[in-house]
């Protein structure tokens, strides 16, 4: 990007535009407002530049002609009366007018959807165990050749044809103790497989399966807006978004008004190529052309990623509200690592349980407890007969209140 003549000037300009300006006009392209670049041209000889952006209603009930007929073509939107100074008001013309899209950042790339998975181990092993069945197969090959040359000068027949299952057998018969030792390991290897095999069917996160990560209509990047601040992230609190999180059973998915908060006034990114593309889908789906809404929405079809068994009930506002768990802690990193959501935790029974096992109890300024906690300071029997002597390690998990209890989840 080229540098302007008076880099003071625009520095104070673009400071005075970002603070008053930016949330209905750009410098170079249309939005809620016009584009600001070339505007002192387009006044000239027809008005007070000055006085419209200190006052724009006054200046249209002067019966200006040419403040009316911007106030027609755009929607009649009164623009905010602006205190700024002629000083000021030339500082932003100037930035407007010398301004040039800043280059996206030297080989940024994407944020990658998630950690490298291992390599499978099975498909070695089969590549392995037929490697050596060619090799075994080619030695017993060379070693019949063999036997029956060694017969042929000994003026006796060729070793008749066997069919293979019979020549394993005969093998077997003649090595017993290493046939079973090798039949007792396929044997252990077969039971064992099949059990890590059932144990991941319908479980779509964790270590041992791969995450499921559903394409979805709009790529909504969970590390830019949920990332940490000092990594040039937005750093937007999750119940911003999933504002039932602490209140309801669901933490929700927000509803496309929730995102033109922010995407009524930004409409490209310089963050990812694909960035301006999915903000015009948000667009489109509520309706909105650029100036103002059409009246014709479309509804997100959003694809559900985490998914409960019916039979199981879970509750966010408990977990949330009273636990005080951070989102993290179920949905992993989806802050840091997490361009498009995917299911991080496994969300299987055990799972959860040995969560229960572990996680300790916040009970201290803890509203939801403050009875228990004044009870204890008291010394008096709590309504859990169990519960006192579980205190002697000054920690009460959430097994202790009940956690275990099946009708906790299968009410």
């Amino acid at each position: 990007m080229a540098q302007p003549a008076d880099a003071a000037l625009y520095a104070t300009g673009e400071k005075v535009f970002k603070g008053n300006c930016a949330s209905c006009h750009k410098p170079d392209k249309d939005m809620t407002g016009p584009a600001l670049k070339d505007a002192r041209a387009r006044w000239e000889g027809k008005g007070d530049i000055y006085a419209w952006v200190r006052n724009s209603t006054d200046v249209i009930k002067s019966g200006n002609a040419y403040a009316n007929e911007l106030f027609t073509k755009w929607n009649k939107s009164v623009m905010t009366p602006m205190a700024l100074t002629n000083e000021e008001i030339d500082a932003v013309l100037y930035y407007a007018d010398n301004y040039a899209p800043p280059a996206p950042p030297p080989g940024k790339e994407p944020v990658p959807a998630g950690e490298p998975q291992d390599v499978a181990f099975w498909p070695w092993m089969l590549v392995i165990g037929l490697l050596l069945l060619v090799v075994a197969l080619s030695l017993g090959g060379v070693r019949k050749s063999l036997t029956n040359a060694v017969r042929e000068t000994e003026g006796q027949g060729p070793v008749p044809d066997r069919s293979a299952w019979r020549s394993f057998k005969d093998w077997a018969w003649h090595n017993k103790t290493f046939a079973s030792v090798l039949g007792l390991l396929l044997l252990t290897w077969g039971i064992v497989s099949a059990w890590d095999w059932a144990l991941t069917i319908g479980v779509y996160g964790g270590d041992t399966v791969e995450h499921y990560k559903p394409e979805q209509p709009i790529r909504f990047d969970h590390t830019l807006h949920a990332g940490k601040a000092d990594k040039g992230n937005l750093a937007i609190n999750c119940v911003y978004c999933h504002n039932s999180a602490e209140k309801s059973k669901h933490a929700g998915i927000p509803s496309a008004n929730v995102c033109m908060n922010c995407h009524q006034a930004v409409g490209e990114s310089q963050r990812n190529p694909w960035s301006t593309a999915e903000i015009k889908k948000i667009h489109d789906a509520t309706g909105w052309d650029g100036k103002a809404y059409t009246g014709t929405p479309k509804p997100i079809e959003w694809v559900k990623v985490h998914n409960l068994p019916d039979h199981a009930y879970f509750n966010h506002a408990q977990h949330v509200a009273v636990g005080k768990l951070e989102c993290q802690e179920c949905h992993g990193p989806i802050d840091e690592k997490m361009d498009v959501a995917e299911q991080w935790a496994p969300l299987t029974m055990g799972w959860c349980i040995q969560c229960h096992n572990e996680k300790e109890v916040k009970m201290a300024g803890n509203g939801y407890y403050d009875e228990v906690m004044a009870r204890l300071e008291k010394n008096e029997k709590l309504g859990h007969r169990e519960l006192k002597e579980y205190l002697e390690d000054e920690k009460i998990t959430v097994k202790e209140l009940g956690g275990w209890e099946c009708a906790k989840c299968h009410y």
